[in-house]
């Protein structure tokens, strides 16, 4: 009679052990990213008062079952149910749930912990923490592709706390240019098209292009580069006495402090007389052949300015020139000096543009000096070939900017033949480059995969950080330590970490958090199983004390 006491003591502790996990799991409906827990019993041991026996060979008895008496019931496990549940969406970069297998990984400086809650935030220093100053793991060490100069986070080693404090993004030179359109095939041979774009050297700074291109014949194109005149340049001045000079005799000016190219690169011409200074409205030319033809159909006060690509230009004035005089040459700096191989020059002058031979009969059709490039159409309108006999280099201007020549391969430099077409239909061109200028970190957002993407003033964005994900093999064998955290132990095997959606782990949602997968309905549900467990076994203890006192009670 005494082991239905005791059995039904051990009923009634083990329904209170299942209503404190009941009451912890309701407590905990709204927790981030809690996991309820379940309880099941176990009976602890039984008494035997007859073992089992065997049928007899010899006579006609059978065999016997054992007669065992139960002592009780005892907690077998209380598990905790790792499965999936729904997310709350909160719209906050930093909040993350994850979409499958896998725990994020935090650290106090000694211990990881691993937890489900994604509700993060970032501390006065930049770090990415969780609840209680526990900051996130991740990589956030940033590797350059050899190849393609793209950055991106090396996710190798062991993840470490991530932080996003003082991140910047340097300047990137252009280095590809890719274009895409269409060039009006009604346009007559002979005519040009301007279209601008800009480029950025290796300090961040933008400079604008023009990309000319002339229809040299049917179905046939070439094309240049030239810098565009820079608004609010600055200027100087060279200056060179000269002798007797009779109009239309040329005058060599030296002097400039680089190559001499383009119309936009002079601003004034003037000559000091002992009467009072002479502007003169002047025109500027490429070739020798052209410098002398105007020459000698100059009018009073005007002049002409031969341009070679080099520091000196020659000059022929409409005016007699005295000796003593002096000749004064405005020069605009601007911070692009000039492009490299030259267009626009005569075919004997060095550093000058390749010609090119596009239908190949041995014969020139575009001379050198004129073009940087060839686009080949064919008959319906689809660009076949385009033809590029050199690289291209951007020169900058020592005197004004401190940044390197911007240097283009001829491969980098790409028409789209799907996306460059010419047709009969309005001129639309479009030039998509790599560069940029410098930046600092403005925003952030967290992709599918863990990736911490920045965003920057420059307008650009890059991967900065990778969160961690670890996995284990028996993620139930974890131990819980408070504030949604859980701790490897012996059983729950090691933890198996990298990208989320890489290796079986889940994926990010980003702006979101996971929900607590407590079942109220279940929960009520056990909780009146757990009621009605509890009665039946205190009623054991009430009637066994019943009938012991009617026990004692025979005495009397």
């Amino acid at each position: 009679m005494m082991r239905s006491l005791y059995s039904g003591i051990s009923g009634l502790r083990v329904h209170q052990v299942q209503m404190d996990v009941i009451g912890n799991n309701i407590a905990n409906v709204n927790t981030v990213a809690f996991k309820s827990s379940r309880v099941t019993f176990q009976e602890i041991l039984n008494q035997t008062l007859r073992s089992a026996s065997a049928p007899s060979q010899a006579g006609g008895r059978g065999g016997t079952n054992p007669q065992q008496i139960g002592l009780g019931v005892s907690v077998g496990s209380i598990d905790v149910l790792h499965t999936r549940t729904g997310v709350q969406r909160t719209d906050r970069a930093t909040d993350l749930a994850i979409d499958g297998e896998g725990f994020f990984m935090v650290s106090d400086g000694t211990n990881v912990y691993y937890t489900r809650a994604g509700n993060f935030d970032i501390d006065v220093l930049g770090n990415l923490v969780y609840p209680g100053g526990l900051r996130v793991l991740g990589w956030s060490t940033l590797i350059t592709d050899p190849t393609t100069g793209a950055q991106y986070v090396d996710t190798t080693g062991a993840p470490g706390p991530i932080n996003l404090s003082n991140l910047s993004m340097p300047a990137k030179a252009t280095d590809m240019i890719k274009f895409e359109g269409n060039l009006d095939a009604n346009i007559a041979v002979g005519d040009e098209i301007q279209y601008s774009f800009s480029v950025f050297d290796s300090l961040g700074n933008e400079h604008k292009l023009n990309y000319i291109f002339t229809k040299q014949a049917p179905n046939v194109w070439s094309w240049k580069i030239v810098p565009a005149p820079q608004s609010g340049a600055e200027t100087y001045t060279v200056n060179q006495v000269v002798g007797d000079t009779l109009a239309g005799d040329p005058v060599t000016i030296g002097g400039a402090n680089r190559p001499i190219l383009y119309a936009h690169d002079i601003r004034s011409l003037s000559v000091e007389t002992p009467s009072g200074i002479n502007r003169y409205q002047f025109t500027i030319v490429n070739t020798q052949s052209e410098f002398d033809a105007r020459r000698s159909s100059l009018g009073s006060g005007q002049a002409v300015i031969l341009v070679d690509g080099s520091t000196s230009v020659q000059v022929a004035f409409g005016d007699d020139l005295a000796a003593g005089n002096t000749v004064y040459i405005e020069y605009n700096d601007f911070a692009v000096s000039h492009v490299v191989p030259m267009v626009d020059v005569d075919a004997s002058v060095p550093g000058r543009a390749p010609g090119y031979d596009w239908d190949n009969n041995g014969v020139e059709d575009i001379p050198a000096g004129q073009a940087h490039g060839v686009l080949i159409f064919g008959e319906d309108g689809r660009l076949v070939q385009s033809l590029m006999n050199s690289d291209i280099t951007i020169i900058m201007n020592p005197a004004v900017s401190g940044a390197a020549d911007i240097f283009l391969r001829r491969e980098n430099i790409q028409f789209d033949p799907t996306k460059f077409t010419q047709y009969a239909d309005a001129t639309t061109v479009k030039a998509t480059k790599t560069g940029y200028a410098a930046g600092i970190l403005n925003s952030i957002s967290i992709d599918s995969e863990g990736r911490v993407i920045g965003y920057y003033t420059n307008g650009q964005s890059r991967e900065d950080a990778v969160l961690a994900i670890a996995t284990f093999n028996n993620p139930g064998g974890l131990n819980k330590v408070g504030n949604n955290l859980y701790q490897q132990s012996t059983n729950s095997g090691y933890p198996v970490y990298g990208r989320a959606g890489v290796g079986g782990r889940g994926t990010i949602i980003a702006g979101a958090l996971e929900m607590s997968n407590v079942d109220l309905a279940k929960e009520f549900t056990d909780m009146i199983v757990a009621q009605r467990g509890f009665q039946a076994n205190s009623r054991i203890i009430t009637v066994a004390d019943e009938m012991l006192q009617e026990l004692v009670n025979m005495k009397r």
